[in-house]
C-alpha cells in the first residue's frame, strides 16, 4: 500500500492504490436528488437517488443494453451519444417536472482511467469487449457531457466514480452510527472481481504533492484495485493449480490475489483440480472408459464450471451427495460416484475456505492502518461489501471474519469488526459522489 501511494506509475510489484478525489465520507445527514449513470460492461444503468438526510433513500432506476456495433468498429461520439439520450430518457420519464437548477451526475465508468480530479478522467484502454480507439486519451466526463448538453438535458456531469469508492459511500451514508454503534471504514467488493476503498489522510499520499487538493481537504479514498497484491508472491500461497489458471488468462502474472478469491476464477480452480486428479488415476476412470475415452466437455474445457455450482456443493448434505450427483449432471454433465461427490465436495470446500481466508487479509491491513484516524473513538469498526460471492456463497462471510480473528488487527483494543451487505454501490454511491462535488 505505501508503495502504491508513494508511486505515480504503476508497477506490477505494487497495488495501484488510484486517488477518486473524494475528500469525504457521507455522514448520512446529505440531502437531494442526484442522477448517476454506470456503464459497467454492455449494459448502461441510469438512475436518480433521492437522499432524505436520515440514512435512507429513494432509488428509481433503468437500465439499456448496449447495441453490439457501438461496442467496436464504432465512434466516441456514437457511444456517448447514445449514452446521453438513455440519461435524457430517464430524466423526462421520471423527472420532467423538475424545474430546479441542473441536477448533478455522478459517473460510474468501469473501464481503466486516469482520473486528475473529482471531475475528470482520461481513458487509459477498453477492457470487457468495447474496442474504440478513437476514445482512447479522452476525458470521458467532457465526451458525456458534451452529448448531454446537444440534447439540451438540465443535467451536469460532475463526478467519476468506482464502483469500489460507490460501496464505501453507499455503506457509509445507510449506517447509522447510534444504532450500529460503529462507523464505516471500508467499501469492498467481493464478486466477480475483488477490490476495496477506504479513507486515507493526505500525508500519507505521497504521489499526490504536484496534484492540486481541494483546500480544507485532510484526506482522499484511495481505490486500492487490491486484486493486484503480491503480484510477486512473496506471502500469498501459490500451487501448481494457481499456475495453470494464471496462464489461461490474458493479463498473466497480474491479479494473482483476485485469482485465488474472486467468483470469475474459483470454478476455474476446483476444474483445473479436478483434471490432475483424473490425469493421475484417482477420479472418473469408470467414465472415462465408459464414455470410449473422453470427459464431458464442460469438465474438460476452460471456464465451462461457474462458481455458482461450487456454492450448492459447499452445503451439500443430503443421503450420499444426491443434491450433489443432480447438480453435477445438470451443469457439467458429469456422472458421478459416491466416492467421487464426497472427495469434489471436500476440495471445493478447501478452495472456497483458502479464499475466504486470504480475503480477510486487506481487510485487516486497512483496519491496523487506520485505527489510528479514530482513536478517540469507542465505535467499531464496519466494512460495507457487496458482490455475489460475498451476498451468496454459503459460509463466506463468516470465514473471513474467523481470518480477520487469527489476524487481530484491533489487538488490545475493544473495538470489533463487522461486514455489512452494502447494495446498490454503483449508482447510490455515484450519486454520492456528485453530492460531495
Amino acid at each position: 500500500m505505501d508503495a502504491g501511494l508513494s508511486h505515480s506509475a504503476s508497477a506490477r510489484e505494487h497495488m495501484p492504490m488510484i486517488p477518486s478525489f473524494v475528500t469525504a465520507v457521507p455522514t448520512g445527514k446529505e440531502k437531494g436528488l442526484f442522477l448517476a449513470g454506470d456503464l459497467g460492461g454492455t449494459n448502461f444503468r441510469v438512475c436518480s437517488t433521492n437522499l432524505k438526510g436520515d440514512h435512507t433513500y429513494e432509488l428509481k432506476q433503468s437500465k439499456y443494453r448496449i447495441p453490439l456495433d457501438l461496442m467496436k468498429d464504432s465512434t466516441a461520439d456514437e457511444l456517448f451519444a447514445y449514452l446521453a439520450s438513455k440519461v435524457k430518457n430517464f430524466f423526462e420519464e421520471h423527472h420532467n417536472e423538475y424545474s430546479g437548477e441542473s441536477l448533478s451526475l455522478g459517473f460510474t465508468f468501469s473501464f481503466p482511467v486516469d482520473q486528475t480530479a473529482l471531475n475528470r478522467g482520461k481513458l487509459i484502454r477498453w477492457t470487457k469487449g468495447f474496442d474504440l480507439p478513437d476514445c482512447v486519451g479522452k476525458d470521458i466526463v467532457e465526451l458525456l457531457q458534451k452529448h448531454i448538453d446537444a440534447l439540451g438535458v438540465k443535467v451536469n456531469v460532475t463526478a467519476l466514480a468506482n464502483d469500489t469508492v460507490g460501496t464505501l459511500l453507499s455503506r457509509a451514508y445507510s449506517n447509522d452510527p447510534s444504532k450500529t454503534n460503529s462507523n464505516t471504514v471500508i467499501g469492498a467488493i467481493y464478486g466477480t472481481g475483488t477490490n476495496g476503498a477506504y479513507f486515507e489522510t493526505l500525508e500519507n499520499i505521497k504521489k499526490l504533492k504536484n496534484i492540486d487538493v481541494p483546500k480544507g481537504a485532510k484526506g482522499i479514498v484511495i481505490n486500492t484495485e487490491w486484486g493486484s497484491f503480491d503480484n510477486t508472491l512473496q506471502v500469498l500461497p501459490s500451487t501448481k493449480y494457481d499456475e495453470i489458471v494464471d496462464k489461461e488468462t490474458a493479463n498473466i502474472g497480474y491479479h494473482l490475489f483476485e485469482k485465488r478469491i474472486s467468483g470469475m476464477f474459483l470454478g476455474e480452480i476446483l476444474r483445473v483440480i479436478l483434471i490432475d486428479l483424473f490425469d493421475r488415476g484417482l477420479l472418473f476412470q469408470d467414465l472415462y472408459k465408459a464414455r470410449g475415452g473422453s470427459l464431458p466437455h464442460r469438465l474438460a474445457e476452460a471456464w465451462q464450471l461457474d462458481s455458482e455450482v461450487l456454492s450448492y456443493l459447499q452445503i451439500d448434505d443430503s443421503t450420499d451427495l444426491k443434491m450433489s450427483e443432480l447438480i453435477l449432471e445438470n451443469h457439467l454433465r458429469l456422472p458421478t460416484t459416491k466416492e467421487e461427490r464426497l472427495a469434489i465436495q471436500k476440495i471445493t470446500q478447501t478452495v472456497s475456505n483458502r479464499a475466504a481466508y486470504i480475503s480477510a487479509i486487506p481487510l485487516a491491513a486497512i483496519v491496523s492502518r487506520v485505527k489510528e484516524q479514530y482513536k478517540d473513538d469507542e465505535k467499531d469498526f464496519e466494512v460495507g461489501c457487496d458482490g455475489s460471492v460475498f451476498e451468496f456463497y454459503p459460509g463466506f462471510q463468516a470465514k473471513i471474519l474467523e481470518a480477520i480473528k487469527l489476524i487481530d488487527p484491533l489487538k488490545g483494543e475493544n473495538k470489533k469488526i463487522h461486514l455489512r451487505l452494502a447494495k446498490d454501490g454503483s449508482g447510490v454511491g455515484a450519486a454520492l459522489c456528485a453530492s460531495l462535488a
